[in-house]
């Protein structure tokens, strides 16, 4: 008993023990131990808790949900756009041109991995009355980190974008050999 006693003072003197200490009851962590030790074991549960991110288990579950339509063909919303006559892209809509104001739009992605994408929009051929329109697409989508694909083959639609938090941005043809920027915000 001697022995180990001299050998904890000593340890204590030069440092190398300094979380033990000695009283009636023996050996004790120092409150600076007990201090470092309760944090290391609640460090993780801290950090498990701070990461809302279930994305390994079920990540359609994560993305899933409704957004909103911010940016359509690169305009903010209300987008409005000035149709000229004989315009091959409104052919059937507004052959003697007229105006065409996207006003709102969703994209809702379901956990079971489909989506419906819908934009409202107006248009006003020259001369006429006012008629509300809406487009709608509707397929499936898959999410590999933040990269988002969008497709439907009733639709030969194929969009590849980007899912940041919660933003989703893609490009699309525009049918006159360029692309398109959109946005959507939940």
């Amino acid at each position: 008993m001697l022995i180990a006693y001299n050998f904890i003072c000593r340890a204590v003197r030069a440092g190398r023990l300094s979380f033990l200490t000695s009283n009636a009851r023996g050996t004790m962590l120092t409150r600076k131990s007990k201090l470092f030790l309760s944090l290391t074991a609640a460090a993780p549960l801290l950090f498990a808790a701070a990461c809302t991110d279930n994305g390994i288990f079920n990540p359609l579950a994560d993305a899933a949900g409704t957004y909103q339509l911010t940016v359509y063909a690169g305009k903010t919303l209300p987008a409005h756009y000035v149709i000229q006559p004989n315009d091959p892209n409104y052919q059937q809509s507004l052959p003697n041109g007229g105006t065409l104001d996207v006003t709102d739009g969703t994209l809702v992605l379901n956990s079971d991995g489909t989506y419906t994408e819908t934009n409202n929009y107006v248009i006003t051929p020259t001369g006429e009355s006012s008629l509300t329109r809406f487009f709608r697409s509707r397929g499936s989508w898959n999410l590999n980190g933040t990269d988002l694909t969008l497709s439907s083959q009733q639709e030969n639609r194929f969009v590849t974008g980007t899912l940041d938090f919660d933003t989703i941005n893609y490009q699309e043809s525009n049918g006159n050999g360029g692309f398109d920027s959109f946005e959507y915000k939940r």
